[in-house]
């Protein structure tokens, strides 16, 4: 099986971390931003959106990252990763199609505008509207988490993983002025305590 996309992608993040949990083994190749290979006729034929990550597994082609961590937790990890219980795994679901619909456009503009451009090419307007957006989506998400320990139940599912990637972004920002969330707190710092994550997720804002 092999990956292709660069480390520091979040996206490429999800699957290496869901891969880790699971045990899965990999190649991985890099691509993307400094690497290119994107913009290649070969890599076109394999996803026409030209982004990562890619996951090739014998014949079969898989690209966009939830889909990808969604079809390794069922091939690896049916009935804990990919719960069983098919409300608990509706739930999964709807928490990854939330962090594509909503929390990553809101996040999108923060991100960008304070780690790729810089500093005189800001515009911190977007950017201060974005951060109020993610403050109020991850107040959504902090309610949640006052009646479970993670995302779907009592144990780490597939659900975890995009917001996780999320959470650990938000907070790598030294100075932002965040309100207290202690239930996402809770969360984010059991996502911390699994060495997985830790050697994955937390590797800088790239």
């Amino acid at each position: 099986m092999k990956i292709i996309g660069r480390k520091s992608s979040s996206n490429v993040q999800k699957v290496l971390w869901c891969c880790a949990e699971l045990g899965i083994e990999y190649e991985r190749e890099d691509a993307g931003r400094e690497f290119g290979v994107v913009d290649t006729d070969a890599f076109f034929q394999i996803n026409p959106n030209r982004r990562v990550p890619v996951l090739i597994d014998g014949d079969f082609i898989l690209w966009e990252s939830n889909a990808i961590v969604r079809m390794l937790s069922a091939k690896h990890g049916h009935g804990s990763f990919f719960p069983e219980d098919l409300q608990v795994r509706a739930n999964a679901d709807r928490w990854m199609d939330w962090q594509l619909a909503t929390l990553g456009p809101g996040f999108t503009a923060m991100f960008h505008g304070l780690v790729r451009d810089k500093p005189e090419n800001r515009n911190m307007d977007a950017i201060n509207k974005s951060i109020v957006a993610t403050q109020a989506n991850l107040e959504i998400l902090n309610s949640y988490l006052a009646d479970t320990a993670f995302i779907a139940g009592d144990e780490l599912t597939m659900g975890d993983i995009p917001i996780g990637i999320y959470a650990y972004r938000w907070y790598a920002f030294d100075d932002l002025e965040r309100k207290p969330l202690p239930n996402l707190e809770r969360w984010y710092a059991s996502l911390q305590d699994r060495p997985a994550f830790r050697e994955f997720v937390m590797v800088g804002l790239g």
